[in-house]
């Protein structure tokens, strides 16, 4: 099965553990990480490069399509737009672009990565 034409937006939430900057798409559940936001994106972008040719690769679009887990949204909708450029994630591959994507940053000091008790 091929993958017909798609354009995805995605949401990035960049947030802070100790010393090291995590970036996590919303769409495809995916994360990078790095001593910096820069680093961590572009971290990230190799994940969805690789994780967007294997799904064209194999004819499986719905590889594409797992989304985080909810708290990671949350963290999203109380983030504050990053200061990095949305354009700096621009990709295409041959049935698939990534042509927006939405940056927060994440700085509350309400922890809610560990899951609900």
């Amino acid at each position: 099965m091929s993958i017909q034409a798609l354009r995805i937006p995605i949401r990035i939430v960049f947030y802070r553990e100790g010393d090291e900057w995590f970036a996590h798409c919303l769409e495809f559940d995916l994360v990078g990480s790095g001593s910096t936001k820069p680093v961590a994106l572009s971290s990230l972008s190799e994940a969805i490069a690789i994780q967007i040719e294997q799904s064209i690769e194999h004819g499986n679009p719905a590889n594409l399509f797992t989304p985080a887990d909810g708290r990671l949204f949350q963290m999203f909708a109380e983030g504050d737009d990053s200061t990095l450029a949305h354009g700096q994630l621009e990709m295409r591959f041959a049935s698939v672009v990534i042509e927006d994507a939405e940056l927060r940053e994440y700085t509350g000091t309400n922890r809610i990565l560990a899951p609900a008790v």
